[in-house]
C-alpha cells in the first residue's frame, strides 16, 4: 500500500520535481498552488508528508501551517522556502514543521529527512502506546480492593504518591506485588517523567552491588576498563528501587545508609564525593527484626528505611480480591496477546478462591497467563485451569485432623506430586521466604526457584 503525501507549492517546476521524487519514494502525492486548497485537502485525510512552500498566492506557509495544527500528530510538515528569514524558520518550526528546506532543494538530504521523520515518528507513537499502557497498569483505579488490609494500604499509597521525598519499605511475602506497588507510587509521583530503576539486591555481591549503585572509575579494579555510571546517576530525579533489600551484604550496608541520610556517594575507586537527588523505595520478604538479632542487617538502617513501611497482605488473606485481580488479569493478556477472553466461568472462579497460593498474586497472574498462551478460551472453565489447582482444592477440603496412612497417601501420586507438596509446605511454613524454605528443605536457594518455576509457583 503506497502511502499519500500533499505538496503546496505555486513554483510549477519545484512542485512536479518533487513530486516525481516522492513517487521513487513509493508516495501517492497531490499537489496544489494555493494554500487553502491545500488545507482542506490535507484536513479531509491527512498525508504521511506534507510540503509546503512560504510564498504562495492566497496565504503564506505559516498561516497553513497554524489551520493544519489538529493533524500535526499525523503528518510530517516540511516547510520549504528560497527568501525565509531565521525568524520565519523558527515560527514554522514552532508550528511542528519536522524541518524547514532551503530551495532550490536537494533530494538527497529530503529522502535522508522522510527517513529520520518517519522513524522519529513511530518511536513517538510507541512511546505514547507505551506510556499509556503504563498508565492503565499502573493507576491506582487498577488496584480496587474489597479487602480491608489492602484498602488499608491503598489509602496509605494515595496520600504518598504526591510526596516527592520520603524512603518507602514494602514488607510482604514474595509474589505479593510489592515490585508494581512501587512503581505504583513512581508512577504518580512527581518523579514520574524520571527514571524508575530496579536493583535487585539478592542476585550480587558486595563488590558488585556498590558498583551496580555508585559506579565505579577507570582502573578501580581489573576488568574496570572504563568509566561506569552507577544506577543511583542513571536515576537522578527519579526513583531506585532496592528489591530485596534484606539480602544485602552487611559490609555494604553502611554505605547505603549514609547515601540514603546524604544523598552523596562516591564511585567505587572515585575520589570526588558525588550527589544526586533520588527517592529510595525497597521492599523485602524477610523479618528484618529478626535478622537485626541475627547480626545480619544494621538497626540503624532499619529505622531510616522504616520511616513509611507497608505490609501488603498475601493472597490467601484477601481471597475476595481474587476476581479483580482475574479481571485485570485478562484485561492484560488480551491486550498484550491480542485475544478476546471474555471472562470466567462461576466454577473456575470458585476453584480459584479456595486455591491457598503459596506463590501469591504473582502465582495467580502465571496461571492466568498460562491459560491464554495455551488455551485462548472465550470463558475461562475449570478445565483450562491447572491440574494441581483442583488436586490441591480436593485435598484442602479434606478434614485435618483426618488420618491418611502412608500407603493411602502415595497411592497414585508421582514423584513430581509429592515434590510439588514439598515445595509448596516449605514456602507456606516460611512464609514465603525462598531462602528459609531451601533450607527448610535441605536444598540450595536455586535449586527450589528452579522446582517452583517447574511447577508453576512463582
Amino acid at each position: 500500500m503506497k502511502h499519500r503525501a500533499v505538496i503546496i507549492e505555486d513554483e510549477k517546476l519545484v512542485a512536479w520535481s518533487l513530486g516525481e521524487h516522492l513517487r521513487k519514494l513509493d508516495y501517492d502525492t497531490i499537489t496544489t498552488e494555493f494554500g487553502e486548497e491545500g488545507v482542506q485537502i490535507a484536513m479531509k485525510d491527512p498525508p504521511e508528508l506534507l510540503f509546503v512552500d512560504y510564498r504562495l498566492p492566497d496565504i503564506n506557509g505559516i498561516d497553513v501551517l497554524k489551520q493544519l495544527q489538529p493533524i500535526k500528530d499525523d503528518t510530517v510538515f516540511f516547510f520549504m522556502t528560497a527568501y525565509g528569514t531565521t525568524e520565519i524558520s523558527v515560527e514554522a518550526l514552532k508550528l511542528g514543521a519536522f524541518e524547514y528546506l532551503n530551495k532550490p532543494l536537494n533530494f538527497e538530504e529530503v529522502t535522508v529527512l522522510i527517513e529520520r521523520a518517519i522513524k522519529e515518528r513511530q518511536l513517538s507513537h510507541e512511546l505514547t502506546a507505551l506510556r499509556r499502557r503504563e498508565d492503565n497498569v499502573y493507576q491506582l483505579g487498577s488496584y480496587i480492593s474489597k479487602s480491608e488490609s489492602m484498602q488499608s494500604v491503598m489509602e496509605t499509597i494515595k496520600k504518598l504518591v504526591h510526596v516527592e521525598s520520603g524512603t518507602i519499605l514494602l514488607l510482604g511475602e514474595t509474589g505479593t506485588g510489592k515490585d508494581t506497588l512501587a512503581r505504583v507510587i513512581h508512577e504518580h509521583s512527581p518523579r514520574r517523567d524520571k527514571p524508575f530503576i530496579v536493583v535487585n539486591c539478592a542476585s550480587l555481591s558486595e563488590n558488585l552491588l556498590e558498583s551496580e549503585l555508585f559506579g565505579h572509575e577507570r582502573g578501580a579494579f581489573t576488568d574496570a576498563k572504563n568509566r561506569k555510571l552507577g544506577q543511583v546517576e542513571l536515576a537522578h530525579g527519579g526513583t531506585v528501587y532496592l528489591d530485596e533489600i534484606g539480602e544485602i551484604p552487611i559490609g555494604f550496608q553502611a554505605k547505603l545508609l549514609r547515601f540514603i541520610e546524604t544523598q552523596s556517594f562516591y564511585r567505587v575507586g572515585g575520589t570526588r564525593e558525588l550527589k544526586m537527588n533520588v527517592r529510595i523505595i525497597a521492599s523485602t520478604n524477610r523479618d528484618l527484626k529478626e535478622e537485626i538479632k541475627a547480626g545480619n542487617f544494621r538497626e540503624d538502617l532499619y529505622f531510616r528505611l522504616n520511616i513509611i513501611s507497608l505490609t501488603i497482605p498475601p493472597l490467601r488473606n484477601r481471597k475476595e480480591d481474587i476476581p479483580f485481580l482475574i479481571n485485570r488479569f485478562i484485561e492484560q493478556y488480551n491486550e498484550e496477546l491480542s485475544s478476546d477472553t471474555e471472562g470466567i466461568s462461576e466454577q473456575a472462579l470458585e476453584l480459584l478462591k479456595q486455591y491457598h497460593y503459596p506463590g501469591n498474586v504473582r502465582e495467580l497472574k502465571n496461571i492466568i497467563e498460562r491459560i491464554f498462551l495455551l488455551e485462548k478460551p472465550k470463558i475461562i472453565e475449570p478445565w483450562h485451569l491447572p491440574s494441581y489447582i483442583s488436586r490441591k482444592v480436593e485435598r484442602n477440603e479434606e478434614r485435618p485432623n483426618q488420618s491418611i496412612s502412608l500407603d493411602s497417601y502415595f497411592e497414585g501420586k508421582t514423584f513430581a506430586a509429592v515434590e510439588q507438596e514439598m515445595v509448596e509446605w516449605a514456602l507456606r511454613k516460611e512464609n514465603g521466604n525462598q531462602s528459609r524454605a531451601a533450607k527448610r528443605l535441605n536444598i540450595t536457594r536455586d535449586q527450589i526457584r528452579y522446582k517452583m518455576k517447574k511447577y508453576h509457583l512463582s
